[in-house]
């Protein structure tokens, strides 16, 4: 660069001083207002202090203004519509009775037997005009009872004992439960509970006809000459 080109009051010297282009003066403090001076001379737009900060002021606000218009998740939530809301509770309601149903279809010959949730069922029905099985303990009758030696186990120390369950209703009824009861010359020799799926053949039988009568049989390690009599009560 030659010195007819730079301005009169400046010379080269001068910009080396400030500019810190020689190694004596690189660790020398230039203030920023001759550094100013200095680009504006050689052509170099520089922005005045009251410029920048009027700049920073706007670019502060508009940071600000950024950060407090972020709608956090809450707001968020509130701005949902009302029609979204309604859409999400009646989704809720509809799966919620969906579970419902599905377990009382599926457990509804339990749930009938409990005197409780029978009365429920019963007054639900008379309103969605549906069937319940019957669980009227009322309509079961045991006939037939008896003992003999055990014709599956061993004779001589097993023993079998016979009964059957009489619907003596006008309508289908689950079949009960049985409180078996095995009794001797000195008092009871055994007592135990029978479900449904311990006396019936089949899994799949689950109601006793109208007027019906149905055999079953259990066997018990007691001698039958040790038996007196048995008890057997019925029950849901």
């Amino acid at each position: 660069m030659n010195e007819q080109n730079l301005p009169e009051n400046r010379s080269t010297d001068d910009l080396a001083e400030i500019l810190g282009d020689s190694a004596t003066n690189r660790s020398k403090f230039v203030p920023e207002n001759e550094v100013d001076d200095l680009l504006s001379n050689y052509g170099v737009g520089v922005e005045a202090p009251q410029q920048r900060s009027y700049m920073n002021d706007r670019l502060e606000k508009m940071r600000q203004r950024v950060i407090n218009e972020s709608p956090t998740s809450q707001q968020m939530a509130l701005k949902k519509s009302p029609l979204t809301f309604l859409l999400w509770l009646v989704g809720c309601v509809l799966l919620l009775a969906l579970i419902v149903v599905q377990y009382v279809v599926f457990n509804v010959n339990t749930l009938v037997k409990d005197p409780d949730t029978n009365e429920k069922l019963i007054s639900a029905c008379k309103i969605l005009s549906c069937s319940l099985p019957s669980a009227d303990i009322n309509n079961v009758l045991l006939g037939g009872v008896g003992h003999r030696n055990s014709m599956i186990g061993s004779r001589d120390s097993e023993s079998d004992i016979i009964a059957s369950i009489i619907n003596q209703g006008n309508q289908s009824q689950l079949y009960p439960n049985l409180r078996v009861s095995v009794q001797g010359e000195n008092g009871v020799l055994g007592e135990f509970v029978a479900e449904p799926k311990d006396y019936l053949i089949s899994e799949e039988q689950v109601e006793i006809a109208p007027s019906h009568e149905v055999f079953f049989m259990f066997t018990v390690p007691i001698k039958n000459d040790e038996i007196v009599n048995i008890d057997i009560k019925p029950f849901y």
